[in-house]
């Protein structure tokens, strides 16, 4: 197209250029036109000479085509080459497209040069099927003769075998009759065959219940060799006990026959002086008891309603306690049993539990239960009493007294009034309206109750006694020992207990009422050691062994204490008691011992004390460090309980709540206490045996938690344990 065409076509590509295209003579064009060289650029061609060129081309290749004598032929590699020589001229007369033609070029010699590669490959394959099919013919030839041979031996071996199969037929007719022979003999044996295989299973089956009792009888005899070694070990360490200290004494014994020296007279004199201060600490002592216990003389003389006689100077709490008369019927022999004698016994007794409690609480009780953090949570719930028995909430709290049986709390009148008179006044309005409220139990449903137990109606107060629900508690946790402690929560196996007790589930009524009844007296004496054990159980924050080691625990101390001191006496100095107490209680953080410090009787270190009065656990008098020491146990326990369960569910895998033991082992392993769990205890844990335990080994979080839960590392951590013979008990650091 000319330059004018190309400018008006707005669509089309429009050609620019820069500068003129440089000039480039052509000499294979020049040669095969005999023309003026021909001049090509970027640009379309503008003048004739230009439009010329590829005539010019096409001349020259048919021109080179018949020189070479390759006009009529077909496609060959020598026309090819005739057209790329030309193409190469081409490619020069086009600069423009110079990359992209040598390309194409490129591209057409490779193809080329792959389809002659390919066709040399080929041309010994036609030789090579030439040959194959020589063969075949000379093959066919010798296959019909070795066919035609085949054919008559098969012809002979035909003849044969029609003889055999008559033969066999005659032996198949015989062979058949003895067959039905055998299977008649065989039905019969398949008979006592299987009579004799059941008779072989009766028998292994009582092989089994033997070995079974074999195994059973084996392990009594095992758990008795190690009851006898342990009961050994025992008395050895006596027997080194009694020799230990019969060497003492002979060496005693020895001082004693020995001269005194001017030491030793020292000495004495010095011990006479610190007796003397001692004495002059004791006389002030004495004083001061002797000034309560005039208090508490006064105290009871206004509540009963008694006016003391002037006393002279000098007088002594006993010529005070003197003045004082009993009750009316209460101490007299000659009235015959009534229920005013009973009401004055009753009142008596609620009268002195409450004293008790105060007195004891003025002593250190309260003090070292605000030291309780765990207590306090529990301590503000409204059902939760004081431990020092506050006479407006002491009412039903005295229903359960010493005697365990059920008692009516003075009137709140009669107390105010001091009246003596040991029966409530008949007609007393608000009496009787608290006595118709305390009938029901008010409906519960706070998020701290446990699901079960909420009610939102009112339930029949069955007034349940401290005894009634201690021996309760017990039982299931005896049910639950004997069983697998880790199968339910707590709550679940004391329902399933009562409705088992009650009659189904056809009871289920009279087994929420009484359970209800249950958590409510549990809540209510909840500051007291026992019933705040059994609230943390049924909540689910404590293990049934830490019940059951809490119950147990000032016991075992009182055990270890009069193995390693005198037991006729029981009597060392209040410094003995607590070194003692810190090698029996090796775990015991600093901030215990000093709350525990504070439950301490009164004096200085050198100060004697009972020791087996202080471990006396009462559950009605508590005495402040038996209660200290129980409820720092409980507090230990649900405290390692609460660090456990975080740390565990810090590895809780994506998806399910699943945890591996690789991961629990890692994290256990970091925290001190935590790090005493042996590969036993993650086993049990696992629910798996300890030779089957892998790094990825998974259990649900929840049930491993219970598992672990109920392991022994809280009895190992806290619970008293007896020193080794090279300890001198109570001697400190």
């Amino acid at each position: 197209p000319s330059a004018r065409a190309w400018a008006a076509s707005p669509g089309d590509k429009e050609w620019r250029t820069t500068a003129p295209p440089t000039p480039r003579s052509n000499t294979f064009l020049s040669a095969a036109s005999g023309s003026e060289p021909v001049r090509c650029s970027s640009a379309p061609s503008t003048t004739a000479s230009e439009r010329i060129g590829g005539v010019h081309v096409m001349q020259w290749i048919e021109t080179e085509l018949q020189r070479s004598g390759l006009t009529d032929t077909g496609p060959s590699l020598e026309r090819l080459r005739v057209f790329s020589s030309a193409f190469g001229e081409v490619i020069d007369m086009l600069p423009s497209y110079r990359p992209f033609l040598v390309a194409l070029q490129k591209e057409y010699d490779a193809l080329v040069h792959k389809l002659q590669t390919e066709f040399n490959a080929v041309a010994p394959l036609e030789g090579r099927l030439k040959t194959l099919k020589a063969e075949s013919f000379r093959f066919v030839g010798e296959s019909m003769t070795f066919y035609q041979m085949e054919i008559g031996n098969l012809r002979q071996r035909l003849a044969a075998s029609e003889a055999e199969v008559v033969s066999l037929r005659s032996d198949k007719e015989r062979l058949e009759q003895e067959n039905a022979k055998l299977r008649e003999v065989s039905d019969k044996d398949k008979l006592s065959a299987t009579e004799s295989h059941q008779q072989n299973l009766d028998i292994l089956r009582h092989l089994e219940r033997c070995e079974r009792q074999i195994e059973l009888l084996r392990k009594v005899e095992k758990d008795l060799h190690m009851e006898v070694k342990s009961l050994k070990n025992i008395g050895m360490n006596k027997d080194n006990r009694i020799t230990t200290i019969e060497e003492q004494l002979a060496e005693e014994r020895s001082k004693v026959l020995r001269m005194v020296t001017r030491e030793e007279h020292d000495a004495l004199r010095e011990e006479l002086r610190q007796s003397e201060l001692r004495y002059k600490e004791l006389e002030e002592q004495y004083a001061a008891k002797q000034t309560d216990y005039i208090n508490i003389v006064e105290t009871y003389a206004r509540r009963a309603g008694q006016t003391l006689n002037a006393r002279p100077r000098g007088a002594t709490a006993t010529d005070a306690a003197a003045d004082l008369e009993p009750l009316p019927g209460l101490l007299d022999t000659d009235i015959a049993r009534s229920m005013d004698k009973a009401d004055a016994v009753q009142d008596m007794m609620q009268g002195l539990f409450l004293r008790a409690r105060s007195l004891l609480s003025a002593y250190g009780l309260h003090g070292v239960s605000q030291k309780l953090d765990l207590l306090r949570e529990f301590a503000e719930h409204p059902l939760a009493l004081p431990l020092w028995g506050l006479q407006e909430h002491s009412r039903e709290d005295e229903r359960s007294s010493v005697f365990g049986s059920r008692m009516t709390a003075l009137p709140t009148s009669r107390r105010a009034s001091g009246s003596t008179s040991a029966v409530p006044q008949k007609g007393n309005n608000a009496e009787e309206d608290r006595d118709e409220d305390d009938a029901w139990l008010q409906p519960d449903t706070s998020e701290d109750t446990p699901r079960p137990l909420r009610h939102v109606d009112k339930v029949k107060n069955l007034r349940l006694t401290r005894k009634k629900v201690s021996e309760f508690m017990d039982t299931v946790v005896m049910a639950r020992s004997r069983q697998n402690p880790t199968s339910m929560p707590f709550i679940d196996s004391m329902l399933r207990h009562l409705r088992d007790e009650m009659g189904g589930e056809e009871a289920n009524e009279q087994v929420a009422e009484f359970a209800i009844n249950v958590y409510v007296t549990l809540r209510r004496h909840s500051q007291e050691p026992d019933f705040f054990a059994y609230l943390l159980l049924l909540l689910g924050r404590l293990p049934d062994a830490a019940v059951q080691d809490s119950k147990s625990f000032c016991a075992e101390l009182l055990r270890i204490f009069m193995t390693c001191f005198d037991a006729d006496t029981a009597v060392i100095s209040k410094q003995k008691l607590f070194f003692g107490l810190r090698e029996v209680l090796q775990n015991k953080d600093e901030k215990m011992w000093q709350a525990l410090v504070d439950a301490f009787p009164a004096g200085g270190p050198e100060t004697t004390v009972n020791f087996e009065w202080l471990f006396q656990d009462d559950t009605y008098i508590l005495s402040p460090i038996v209660f200290a020491l129980r409820m720092q146990h409980l507090e230990e326990v649900v405290t390692l309980v609460d660090r456990m369960e975080s740390v565990v569910r810090a590895t809780v895998l994506p998806g399910p709540p699943m945890v591996k033991y690789e991961a629990v082992q890692q994290v256990v392993h970091s925290d001190a206490e935590l790090g005493l769990l042996q590969a036993e205890d993650f086993a049990k844990a696992f629910g798996v045996p300890v030779d089957q335990l892998a790094a990825d080994t998974t259990r649900d979080v929840n049930e491993f938690l219970e598992a672990l839960r109920h392991g022994d590392l809280f009895h190992v951590l806290y619970y008293p344990i007896l020193p080794s013979e090279d300890t001198d008990l109570g001697a400190g650091d």
